[in-house]
């Protein structure tokens, strides 16, 4: 039976969170990251960009691939780190407007692509966050 979608966030949130939208991996060897997943898991490909993006059919949580090391000539593409999550947010430029209101470090100031909005801010122990906004609207 599936289960209802409740509210990720308190009523009372700062910057409320629709969805766990994505969990992004980085690699420095993205075809033979990508042949990974997809021979040991069976991961099918989801949506793709050049060689620095590459995302799995992994609904309703899609896990996603990263190669920072190709577009470090620009540093808002330059996402090299640790594993992070992204979280789904109404709108990226407000809630990054919000985090410099209550003292959040901005890693990496809101980055539009033609299909969302991406930003990425740090919590208290250095754990990168993506707040992430789709433009067609849906979350998680």
């Amino acid at each position: 039976m599936p289960r209802s979608r409740q509210p990720l966030s308190a009523p009372d949130a700062v910057i409320p969170v629709r969805a766990l939208d994505f969990v992004m991996y980085n690699t420095k060897d993205m075809h033979g990251t990508r042949a990974f997943y997809q021979k040991l898991f069976g991961f099918r490909p989801g949506e793709e960009w050049e060689d620095f993006w590459s995302e799995f059919a992994t609904e309703p949580l899609t896990l996603c691939l990263n190669d920072g090391t190709s577009r470090t000539d620009d540093p808002k593409w330059n996402w090299e780190g640790a594993a992070c999550v992204a979280l789904a947010v109404d709108d990226v430029p407000a809630a990054i407007a919000k985090c410099r209101e209550h003292g959040v470090k901005v890693l990496i100031e809101p980055v539009e692509t033609r299909v969302c909005w991406m930003a990425w801010i740090a919590d208290p122990a250095g754990n990168r966050l993506c707040l992430h906004s789709r433009k067609d609207g849906t979350a998680g």
